[in-house]
């Protein structure tokens, strides 16, 4: 069966790296030097009352992502500083205060007054990140809807779908995708849409479905991967499957199977953490193809994967006004279908 096509601070010294912490591209440090005499306090309390000009919420984010030490060691939200403890921040790159409206054409599924629904193409970068200032699909987004927005917050845990605490002012995001990986997303209009749409992300009662070509065929034509993932340790850019990681759950069964030694499969994500399907499956032994991060030899650099193949397919949630049940499919891209019409299918 074919997928059819459809068209103040004490003591502050700041890093020679990155003299301003407010630079809108470049990396920034900070560093702290706790005065003696002062009274024990959690760590994230502390930065966000003496130090840092930030919400105590995006401060533990900060913590959990590693970018902050005390006497060189990560830190933890709930470490008691003490005085003559160093401590330093990095601030990642860069805010999307500044994103400005930038007209692009977006394929809109669904559109009322409280949310809007679409369909993001591969290689859209969905909010601005080092090397990404521009063109992406925030700007996009306040061009729409003709509006300034100056969010604050990070997105966070929140990759390929994958629900989490983003700022409410973040042009509607309340949840996003890689910048290769194409789909349905959808978009909160007001405040509390976005809030309620947090929610039901956070609760996961959400239905995220996504097509998923990998290398090799799974023995089972169902299965379950239950393994949690974190921070690679040497590269905390990549994420891995590590028994201290968080608890992370993606269920599949095989749709088609191919003689070029490949599987597409329908994943279904049943908790969100950034890469979940990419890390999930490379644990498995059938990484996606086409993935230059999480790849392996003979998955990532033949010219017939232009990108990893994954693709947000269908998106389910209760419409956050309403309550009535909504449901989308994202048209299968070009890019994709022209790889699945190169393959052969196995009988």
């Amino acid at each position: 069966m074919a997928l059819a096509r459809k068209p103040t601070d004490p003591s502050l010294r700041e890093s020679p790296e990155s003299p301003g912490i407010f630079s809108e591209h470049e990396e920034s440090f900070r560093e702290f030097l706790v005065p003696r005499g002062e009274t024990p306090k959690r760590l994230d309390l502390y930065l966000a009352r003496n130090c840092l000009p930030f919400t105590r919420s995006r401060i533990q984010k900060l913590i959990e992502e590693g970018l902050i030490t005390v006497d060189g060691r990560p830190g933890d939200a709930a470490l008691k500083i003490r005085g003559g403890n160093q401590i330093r921040v990095r601030i990642p790159p860069p805010r999307a205060g500044n994103a400005l409206p930038e007209p692009m054409e977006l394929d809109i599924l669904h559109e009322d007054a409280d949310v809007l629904v679409l369909s993001k193409p591969p290689g859209l970068v969905v909010h601005p990140a080092p090397g990404h200032a521009g063109g992406t699909l925030v700007n996009g987004l306040l061009a729409h809807f003709q509006s300034k927005v100056a969010p604050e917050e990070d997105l966070g845990d929140i990759e390929d779908g994958e629900g989490g605490e983003p700022s409410l002012e973040r042009a509607g995001l309340v949840h996003r995708l890689d910048q290769d990986t194409s789909g349905v997303m959808v978009i909160g209009k007001t405040e509390e849409a976005v809030s309620n749409l947090m929610l039901q992300f956070k609760d996961r009662t959400v239905t995220k479905k996504y097509l998923a070509l990998v290398k090799g065929i799974p023995v089972k034509k169902r299965g379950e991967i239950d393994a949690p993932i974190g921070r690679a340790p040497h590269d905390r850019k990549k994420f891995t499957v590590r028994e201290d990681g968080k608890p992370s759950v993606t269920r599949y069964r095989i749709l088609r199977t191919f003689r070029e030694d490949c599987a597409l499969l329908e994943v279904t994500l049943l908790t969100g953490r950034t890469h979940q399907i990419r890390v999930h499956f490379r644990h498995l032994g059938h990484p996606l193809l086409g993935d230059r991060v999480y790849g392996t030899r003979g998955t990532s650099a033949h010219d017939r994967f232009p990108r990893q193949m994954l693709h947000a397919w269908k998106l389910g949630f209760a419409h956050p006004k309403t309550g009535e049940a909504l449901h989308f499919e994202a048209p299968v891209p070009e890019d994709f279908q022209d790889v699945l019409d190169s393959l052969t299918p196995l009988e």
